[in-house]
């Protein structure tokens, strides 16, 4: 099983198209679990949540503790093998979690993680263009083992920003092995409120 953590906050405008194209995955749905923490949001993000139903498992925090903390809260609670984050005004392709899958299932063994390239979109979903997962890294569309996250600790709860960053310091330091998959099959929203989540991995 793969686990998917999307984080959220305040993108009620955005979430339901992430969450949508999760629950449209060519994989079967008992194969991976979509968990989305909401991390103490005041628009109408609970209302959107509250409309999956079953198909979701939400997780709502009470005061607003950061992505790093909100991202922990999820990995604790996810039951997969392998876990992916995705941010909530971002979405993804089809096959975006079947070749996660595939990938840690041939190659598992030699990798810990797999990053994916993706394309920038605008807020219409327009493609703007394609960028190397390794050499242009994001925060999300990496699949983790989750013994891996568990071994480096999760998220650095103390930082409000960069915290993506100290992790993969921290992966590649104890030389831990990043796989690459050149498949643009996340979908990396390009808006005026995304300007910090750009350079948080420069």
């Amino acid at each position: 099983m793969i686990s998917v953590v999307v984080t959220n906050y305040n993108y009620d405008k955005f979430l339901a198209r992430c969450i949508r194209s999760l629950l449209n995955q060519t994989i079967p749905r008992s194969s991976y679990e979509v968990l989305v923490v909401d991390d103490a949001s005041t628009d109408d993000s609970s209302r959107i949540l509250s409309v999956f139903g079953n198909d979701i498992t939400p997780i709502y925090l009470e005061k607003n503790s950061g992505l790093a903390s909100s991202s922990n809260v999820g990995l604790r609670k996810a039951k997969g093998r392998y876990v992916v984050r995705v941010d909530s005004d971002d979405y993804v392709h089809p096959d975006f979690l079947k070749s996660i899958l595939l990938y840690m299932e041939l190659r598992g063994g030699e990798t810990d993680a797999v990053a994916l390239d993706y394309l920038k979109v605008d807020t219409e979903g327009k493609p703007l263009s394609i960028c190397d997962g390794i050499k242009e890294p994001i925060a999300c569309a990496i699949g983790f083992k989750f013994e891996v996250l568990e071994e480096l600790g999760f998220y650095s709860e103390g930082m409000r920003i960069g915290e993506d960053l100290d992790l993969r310091n921290r992966f590649d330091k104890l030389q831990l092995r990043m796989g690459h998959l050149t498949l643009p099959l996340y979908r990396y929203t390009q808006h005026s409120e995304s300007l910090t989540k750009q350079n948080l991995l420069r």
